[in-house]
C-alpha cells in the first residue's frame, strides 16, 4: 500500500516465537494507548477472555486474529501521531465521516485496514487540511 510516497508493509507471523511477539506488541500498545480488552476484542474478532489471555501471555494471537493485532497496532501507532493517546480509544469506536461513516474498530475486524491506514498516513503527511 502506498500513500503520498510512503509504503507500509504488514508482515504476518506464523512461527510460535513470532506469535509470542504479537502478544508483546499488543501489551506495548496498551501501555501507550489505553485500549480496553473489549475494544481489542472488537477489532480482532476474539472473545474478551482470549484478549485477557494474550495480555497475560497465557495465549498468543494466531491466524486472522494475529493479522488483526498487527493491523490494529500499526493503525493506532500512526493515528497516535495526530490524536492524543487518551482520545484515541473513543475515536476508534465512533463513526468517522471521512471513512464513509464507518467505525474504525469494525473496519479492522472486517479486514478493511488499508483505507484506514491511507487516512492515517494522509493525516501524518498533512494531506488533509
Amino acid at each position: 500500500m502506498t500513500v503520498a510516497g510512503a509504503r507500509v508493509t504488514i508482515v504476518t507471523a506464523t512461527a510460535e516465537s513470532s506469535t509470542l511477539a504479537l502478544a508483546d506488541l499488543l501489551i506495548g500498545l496498551r501501555e501507550r494507548v489505553p485500549l480496553t480488552e473489549a475494544q481489542i476484542a472488537r477489532a480482532t474478532g476474539a472473545e474478551e477472555q482470549t484478549v485477557a489471555a494474550w495480555l497475560e501471555r497465557r495465549a498468543t494471537p494466531s491466524g486472522v486474529q494475529a493479522n488483526r493485532v498487527v493491523e490494529l497496532t500499526t493503525f493506532v501507532e500512526e493515528m497516535a501521531r495526530n490524536i492524543t493517546a487518551e482520545s484515541l480509544p473513543r475515536w476508534l469506536e465512533g463513526k468517522v465521516d471521512v471513512l464513509d461513516g464507518a467505525v474504525p474498530l469494525e473496519m479492522i475486524a472486517a479486514g478493511r485496514y488499508e483505507p484506514m491506514m491511507d487516512y492515517a498516513l494522509g493525516l501524518s503527511q498533512g494531506v488533509f487540511t
